[in-house]
């Protein structure tokens, strides 16, 4: 043992140290408290996701026991909107919504425009952004004539618009 040094100065570095492991205590219990505070809140935050996973499970499991089942044909409505499986993950093409409207149309009914978007807006009023209007019928239909898959029962002019009917020809 060294007696090199003073009762003074052994007493100094005995009070820095009891000075520093004091701030040290003080700190962790700050943070003790701390971290007590946050446990509680993921305690909490965890039991609120457990009750709501258990609760989803019993709900999911029944529903895709259901979804698994045979089911009865679909009336035709409602066939109507699950043929739109072509469109999964792609953007629904108005055009190919209203040559489905065209498609549905009996040989030998006229329609023209008008009636075209207004029967295109009633069936797929769910997937489309916004309403078709009889202008982007009108275009549409054009196209199918020129195609060959209608033909134009009367033409239009400024006060009334064509009228087409299903089938080619002329």
């Amino acid at each position: 043992m060294s007696t090199s040094l003073s009762v003074a100065e052994i007493l100094a570095k005995l009070e820095s140290r009891i000075a520093h492991h004091e701030q040290q205590m003080a700190f962790h219990k700050q943070q003790e408290a701390h971290h007590r505070e946050q446990s509680a809140g993921h305690a909490a935050e965890l039991e609120k996701l457990r009750r709501h996973f258990e609760s989803f499970k019993a709900a999911a499991l029944p529903a895709a026991d259901l979804a698994g089942a045979a089911v009865a044909p679909a009336s035709a409505g409602e066939e109507e909107l699950g043929d739109l499986r072509e469109f999964v993950g792609k953007r629904i093409i108005t055009s190919k919504l209203i040559a489905r409207v065209v498609d549905s149309v009996s040989e030998g009914y006229a329609f023209g425009a008008a009636w075209v978007a207004e029967e295109t807006n009633r069936r797929f009023h769910s997937v489309l952004k916004r309403p078709v209007d009889a202008r982007t019928a009108s275009t549409v239909l054009r196209r199918l004539r020129n195609a060959g898959a209608l033909r134009q029962v009367q033409p239009g002019g400024a006060a009334h618009g064509e009228v087409f009917a299903k089938g080619g020809g002329g």
